[in-house]
């Protein structure tokens, strides 16, 4: 692979990538939920979302579609 090759593949990747964050960011905030629970249940979801290294709503996301299966 020459240079422009290299350039041309690099730039395909990137305009790829951007396409599917464009893509996730339009899907994921379309709907907004609110959960309401007692303070024992959130310090453990905080302390899993900490532990585990994932965003609270990463954490909500896999455990609904999990659910839902």
């Amino acid at each position: 692979m020459n240079s422009d090759e290299v350039n041309n593949a690099r730039e395909e990747v990137l305009k790829e990538l951007l396409l599917r964050k464009k893509q996730q960011k339009k899907d994921w905030n379309r709907n907004v939920l609110s959960v309401r629970t007692n303070d024992e249940l959130a310090a453990k979801i905080k302390v899993y979302c900490k532990k585990n290294k994932v965003s609270l709503n990463q954490f909500l996301n896999t455990l609904l579609t999990t659910f839902f299966k």
